[in-house]
């Protein structure tokens, strides 16, 4: 089973502490780990990093890389998926599942 966290978001439901250039999935709001550290440790618990997703735009490529950076996290690169705009939901799961689907294929 393979775990997504879709981390691609514009910044503006939590303003002003989010920007565009710093969404929510960076803050830091009750501990000094982010939203997306968070996340990636409650996946943990049930799974390893292999099959951790984190679907993302573009633009915080380098974000996502410092936080896993910074946590000590192991997932590996191919397993980041950047979305090339900003767009709603139902496009970021639709790459997201195209993507699952190729390296199943090429594993395969």
């Amino acid at each position: 089973m393979k775990f997504v966290i879709l981390a691609g978001g514009s910044g503006t439901r939590l303003w002003p502490l989010s920007r565009r250039t710093f969404p929510k999935q960076f803050l830091k709001l009750n501990e000094n780990k982010s939203l997306l550290q968070k996340t990636i440790e409650r996946f943990l618990k049930i799974s390893n990093f292999e099959d951790i997703i984190i679907m993302t735009n573009k633009d915080y490529k380098f974000l996502v890389f410092a936080e896993l950076k910074n946590s000590g996290f192991n997932i590996p690169e191919k397993n980041i998926v950047l979305e090339p705009d900003i767009r709603n939901i139902a496009p970021a799961i639709a790459l997201v599942v195209n993507y699952s689907f190729l390296t199943e294929e090429a594993c395969s």
